[in-house]
């Protein structure tokens, strides 16, 4: 059996949006999974000392299982140094500069010891207006705010009207969910590969659900993604079909089905906006359920 895939998430958005807050809450976070972020520079990220383990290399080791380093000698080489080390991480984050092309850089994901989980983009309610009509960086950050799967509007708590006059704007330049705050579960934010969701963590509420989908067909799969209710924000999971096990994976308005790299037990865990799940959202998933 092949080594499973790293799955590959990109974080995105222009600068000052708040990306390395994001960043730092996934490296100190309690989710309890070996996580490998690549950033843009060290010096950026405020990492508690107590958390430091000693650096290998050009690789920054925490004490929590979680790994951060630059691509300083390109992007290409942190991958196979990371995807080479033992034990591999479990998830993958990359940031991109602020004036980088996130969709970009997901291609990454396309590579064989990775698998693309999702790209998010995080906006600035109080300044994306401003930098959108920029004459110089406004094609640069609409290019941007496009490539997301998902749109994160920082500063929830400080700019609460600015956040709620924003969302209806940006849905003229993508498709993707826009959540007001970044303080998201890391079930939504990062998913659980096929191991299932847990609600909690984060102040967005999200509700979420694990089934034992029946077989199918690459077809009714893909099918099933796509009518996906607004509310759900992210599936992923395992499905037999006769082609033999697939992923599934729907995370924001993208979904895709891809070959599983090996024999795996077949499950699917969905996650929703809201505290609890919707009854469209149920009568969704029961759609791909076991009899």
């Amino acid at each position: 059996m092949s080594d499973p895939r790293i799955p590959l998430t990109v974080i995105g958005g222009y600068l000052g949006a708040g990306k390395t807050t994001l960043i730092n809450r996934i490296l100190t976070g309690d989710h309890g999974r070996r996580i490998a972020v690549i950033v843009n520079d060290f010096g950026d990220i405020s990492i508690d000392e107590a958390l430091l383990a000693p650096a290998d290399g050009g690789i920054r080791a925490l004490a929590n299982g979680c790994v951060c380093c630059t691509a300083v000698d390109g992007l290409a080489t942190a991958l196979d140094e990371l995807a080479g080390l033992d034990p591999p991480p479990e998830h993958l984050v990359i940031e991109v500069s602020g004036v980088g092309d996130p969709w970009g850089v997901a291609q990454w994901g396309r590579t064989p010891r990775y698998e693309l989980d999702g790209v998010v983009v995080v906006v600035d309610p109080l300044s994306i207006r401003t930098w959108i009509a920029d004459r110089y960086v406004g094609d640069t950050v609409r290019g941007q705010i496009a490539a997301a799967d998902v749109v994160l509007l920082s500063h929830a708590d400080d700019a609460a009207d600015a956040c709620a006059d924003i969302v209806g704007w940006l849905s003229d330049l993508t498709p993707a969910p826009v959540i007001v705050g970044t303080d998201v579960s890391f079930a939504l934010l990062l998913g659980r590969d096929g191991t299932g969701a847990t609600t909690g963590g984060g102040h967005v509420a999200h509700a979420a659900s694990t089934f034992t989908p029946a077989p199918t067909t690459r077809q009714r799969l893909q099918e099933w993604l796509e009518s996906a209710p607004p509310e759900v924000v992210r599936a992923k999971g395992f499905v037999e079909t006769e082609e033999g096990s697939l992923v599934g994976q729907r995370f924001g308005h993208r979904a895709e089905v891809v070959r599983a790299t090996g024999r795996v037990d077949p499950v699917m865990s969905v996650v929703c906006l809201g505290a609890e799940m919707t009854s469209t959202a149920e009568q969704w998933c029961a759609l791909l359920d076991a009899p």
